[in-house]
C-alpha cells in the first residue's frame, strides 16, 4: 500500500506542472549554488517520502561518479560539478513524482488536462503494466538461472535470452488487452465521468506558495546575486 504522507495528497496536476517546470529551470541554471539549492531541496523530499533500495542508490551513486569523471577529464571539473547537479535535479522529480501519485491519480490528473482520450487511454495502460513487464522479466531471468544461464552477466545472452521472450510476451498481452476491450464495447470517443473528481485544497495552495518560492529563491541566486 502506498505510504500516505503530505505528498500523496496534493493534487497530481499540480504536482505534475511543478515536476515539468523544475525540468525547464533546471536546464537553465549555471550557478552552483542556485542548482545546489534545487537539488537539496528535492534529495529532501526524495529521502523523505520515497522508499530507496540501497542497492539502487548504490547503481545512481556509482553512475554519477563515473559522470563526474568523464565530465572531468573532458571538460573541467566546475563544469562537471555543474553537469552532475543538474542531471541530479532532472532525474529527482521523476521518482518523487512517480511514488506520491497513484496510477488512478495520475490518470484523473490527464483527463483533467484535457487530452485526447486514445492518449489517457495509451499513458494508462503503460503505467499499468509497467510492473507486470518488470515482473515477466524477473521470471524469464529465473527460467534462463534453472538452465544454467545468468543472463544478467552475460551480454551475449540479452537479446535472445531476454529481450526476444519479453517481446513476445508484451505482444501477448496486447493482444489480450484489445480482446477485452473490444468485448467490454470500449468507445474511447464516449463521455467519461469520474467519481473522484479533482478538487483544489489548502494542501494544494501550500504546495504552490512553497514550490513557487523554491524557485523564486533560485532564480534570485542565478540572476540577481
Amino acid at each position: 500500500m502506498r505510504k500516505r504522507n503530505f505528498l500523496t495528497q496534493i493534487n497530481p496536476l499540480l504536482k505534475i506542472i511543478v515536476c515539468i517546470t523544475i525540468l525547464f529551470v533546471a536546464l537553465l541554471l549555471h550557478d552552483i549554488k542556485a542548482i545546489s539549492v534545487l537539488v537539496i531541496t528535492l534529495l529532501t523530499l526524495v529521502l523523505v517520502s520515497v522508499r530507496i533500495n540501497l542497492k539502487i542508490f548504490a547503481y545512481v551513486a556509482i553512475a554519477l561518479l563515473i559522470f563526474m569523471a568523464i565530465s572531468t577529464w573532458l571538460r573541467d571539473f566546475h563544469i562537471s560539478v555543474i553537469s552532475s547537479l543538474r542531471l541530479f535535479a532532472i532525474l529527482l522529480p521523476t521518482p518523487l513524482l512517480a511514488s506520491t501519485t497513484s496510477p488512478s491519480d495520475l490518470v484523473r490528473a490527464i483527463q483533467a488536462a484535457r487530452l485526447p482520450n486514445f492518449i489517457v487511454l495509451s499513458l494508462m495502460l503503460i503505467w499499468r503494466f509497467l510492473p507486470v513487464i518488470q515482473q515477466e522479466a524477473q521470471r524469464i531471468i529465473e527460467a534462463n538461472w534453472l538452465r544454467g544461464i545468468n543472463v544478467v552477466r552475460q551480454p551475449r545472452q540479452w537479446f535472445s535470452g531476454l529481450l526476444m521472450p519479453l517481446i513476445f510476451r508484451i505482444v501477448a498481452y496486447a493482444d489480450d488487452v484489445t480482446v477485452g476491450l473490444e468485448t467490454r464495447g470500449y468507445d474511447p470517443q464516449a463521455p467519461r465521468s469520474n467519481s473522484q473528481p479533482l478538487r483544489w485544497q489548502l494542501k494544494d495552495t501550500i504546495f504552490a506558495v512553497s514550490a513557487a518560492a523554491i524557485v523564486i529563491v533560485v532564480g534570485y541566486l542565478e540572476w540577481v546575486a
